[in-house]
């Protein structure tokens, strides 16, 4: 992997879990989603914006703490759609 990913994967990796509080890393579910978003071009800045407001919408609803990105993924795109407007 090139350190030019690898950056991308670790900053909303370190995003996700310092946000969910639990867990060591991510599922291979989960890599596999971010190098999506990567290669769909979005920038790390809105998929962390994204994952956020993901993040705080199960935190309201008191969701599992198991959750995972694919969860946040709706998240993510709605990010991205109003980015563009």
């Amino acid at each position: 992997m090139a350190p030019e990913n690898q950056n991308y994967l670790v900053t909303v990796e370190q995003f996700f879990l310092s946000l969910k509080d639990s867990g060591l890393m991510l599922s291979a579910t989960d890599y596999d989603l971010i190098q999506q978003w990567e290669s769909k071009g979005i920038p790390v800045n809105i998929v962390c914006r994204g994952i956020e407001n993901g993040v705080a919408e199960f935190a309201t609803q008191r969701q599992s703490s198991r959750m995972g990105l694919s969860y946040l993924k709706v998240y993510v795109e709605e990010e991205m759609e109003r980015s563009r407007s």
